[in-house]
């Protein structure tokens, strides 16, 4: 597998990144697609029965930072293609060394969508 660029210092956001709360991640999530949305809402509303039923906090702050994580990672156009790019060539590496490499290279992406959000 090759190494590519893992940002495009070029790449501009779609949106600036919204604030770790339920109205901000919709509004956000709403601009990256209608199956996007829709998934957002069902998880919500999970996370919500889930804290209501625990009487537990947990379940929100979960599932704001899983989505905040979501729209850090897909809201610069290029580190959304090659986060594709990467999901597939795990999926269908030939040998465990490619598996690997794409997988520690979504690692990668994944460590800076998470400074993004807790910046």
């Amino acid at each position: 597998m090759s190494t590519q660029p893992i940002e495009d210092s070029h790449d501009e956001p779609l949106f600036p990144m919204p604030p770790l709360t339920e109205q901000a991640l919709r509004v956000a999530v709403r601009s990256l697609g209608l199956s996007t949305a829709v998934r957002f809402e069902e998880e919500f509303h999970s996370a919500w029965q889930e804290a209501v039923q625990t009487d537990s906090t947990v379940p929100m702050h979960t599932f704001l930072q899983r989505w905040g994580i979501f729209v850090a990672l897909r809201r610069y156009p290029e580190r959304a293609r090659r986060l594709h790019e990467l999901e597939t060539a795990v999926a269908e590496a030939s040998s465990v060394e490619d598996a690997r490499c794409a997988a520690a290279e979504i690692g990668v992406l994944l460590d800076a969508a998470r400074r993004e959000v807790a910046a």
